[in-house]
């Protein structure tokens, strides 16, 4: 942690976070993160223990998340309130509660037993701090996924000063958004915390504190362009859009770039297991990247992207380790395919292949037309089961408010047949009533492997 207190110290009047609770400099953030070392020492713990950190993205959490690697205990970084965690405080033993509010906190003891797992017990050996995150666990039992905090950490110790306000969409949950975070912290820019995460809340926050740099997925982007604040606001201050946690339709990076000519789109990859790794991307509109970290090692072996790097994960403490080999591969569930000087691009999810009387499809495929079509919000494709065929495809349709969906379904029937060979035509077109409905099938299908944010 010296490297952050450090820096702190020297951008003590900058401001290091900013949210509806009004701003919090560098120096300020110091002073909570003192005070959470010092009521951390009152509590007399004589070993490494497991805490659950239950809040959002503030000054608070920030500062006892800090803390608690600083002081080598795991910590399980958790959204909402106590009352919808009581399995994963269970799974991990936690044997303190820390509440958070932006700018305060209250600790609660609990009476479990402290852990045992041998993941613990190795961090405890090696005096290594413990990252607890969770999959959302859509289809299942959320996985507890242990990473060695001390060693992800370190890896932003390279990062640059940035004068560019960076804004935390992704939670403070999730791999993608503690990322946001503490690449923020490292590099000097300032953080902002919208109110919500609805395209309004964060083209306004965007809008209010100039914000440089955005990190979202092409859904969350889908819904900004659809919901008209690209217009309405001034959001001309974005320099850089990072998108990940799906593929990105060729057909919305076009509109994107045409509502954003300003802004460098850089496309990312990780997983919770292996954490975020840096990438480039080739050319401004191409969906291809190119990896270039060298913490990282990846291949692809029968159409599935492998990786090993230096901040993947330990194991879960829920759920054995059969998607990682034994020499340390982990198998992420990505269809990749391999592009020119060294590019990859991802396609979707190995399981996500619609196999239609043996031709075989990837939605991405389908739905990057049905975007291009107007009077189409939001899309999702996916495989049905037929008798004949073993499965057909079809589509969840978010349609424009003036749109006629009779009129658009045999649009979409017609462009597609069109543009696309006949087995990729949907043969069902379904109107769903709000976007929410197919962000959650999405979700669902891409959680059934593994649970992934974007930087």
């Amino acid at each position: 942690m010296s490297f952050l207190t450090s820096r702190f110290s020297s951008w003590a009047d900058k401001p290091a976070m900013v949210g509806a609770w009004g701003a919090t400099t560098f120096g300020e953030l110091t002073a909570l993160l003192a005070k959470a070392r010092a009521e951390l020492k009152a509590l007399s713990i004589h070993q490494p223990t497991a805490f659950a950190l239950i809040g959002e993205h503030g000054p608070a959490s920030t500062a006892w998340l800090l803390a608690l690697e600083e002081a080598g205990h795991f910590v399980a970084p958790l959204s909402g309130n106590v009352a919808e965690h009581p399995k994963k405080l269970a799974q991990i033993n936690a044997q303190w509660l820390i509440t958070t509010e932006p700018l305060a906190w209250k600790m609660f003891p609990r009476v479990d037993e402290p852990s045992t797992h041998p993941l613990f017990h190795k961090l405890r050996e090696q005096s290594r701090a413990g990252l607890i995150l969770f999959s959302s666990g859509t289809s299942g039992q959320p996985k507890a996924m242990v990473q060695d905090f001390t060693t992800l950490l370190a890896t932003y110790e390279s990062r640059h000063p940035s004068r560019l306000p960076l804004l935390a969409l992704l939670g403070f949950d999730h791999i993608g958004g503690i990322n946001t975070l503490l690449g923020a912290l490292a590099s000097g820019a300032m953080l902002v915390i919208p109110g919500n995460r609805s395209a309004q809340s964060v083209a306004a926050a965007i809008a209010a504190h100039r914000v440089g740099v955005l990190p979202a997925s092409p859904t969350f982007l889908n819904l900004l362009l659809a919901s008209g604040e690209v217009q309405a606001r001034d959001l001309s201050s974005l320099r850089v859009i990072t998108y990940g946690t799906e593929p990105m339709p060729e057909t919305l990076l076009g509109r994107l770039r045409q509502a954003f000519p300003q802004v460098r789109f850089i496309q990312t990859f990780g997983t919770s297991e292996t954490g975020i790794a840096r990438t480039e991307s080739p050319e401004a509109g191409s969906t291809f990247f190119r990896f270039s970290d060298s913490g990282l090692k990846w291949k692809i072996i029968d159409e599935e992207l492998w990786l090993q790097s230096r901040t993947q994960i330990g194991g879960y403490l829920n759920a054995n380790n059969e998607r990682f080999t034994e020499d340390g591969w982990f198998r992420t569930g990505d269809k990749a395919e391999l592009g020119p000087n060294g590019t990859l691009r991802i396609s979707g999810r190995v399981g996500e292949m619609i196999n239609v009387g043996g031709e075989k499809l990837m939605p991405i495929e389908v739905e990057s037309v049905i975007l291009e079509i107007e009077g189409v919000t939001e899309c999702r494709v996916f495989g049905e089961s037929h008798e004949l065929t073993g499965q057909t495809v079809a589509v969840d349709v978010v349609a424009s408010g003036n749109s006629d969906q009779e009129s658009l379904r045999a649009k979409i029937r017609t462009i597609c047949r069109t543009k696309l060979a006949r087995y990729k035509v949907p043969t069902r077109v379904n109107f769903v009533s709000q976007a929410a409905d197919v962000r959650v099938k999405k979700s669902q299908i891409k959680n059934t492997v593994r649970h992934s944010k974007p930087a």
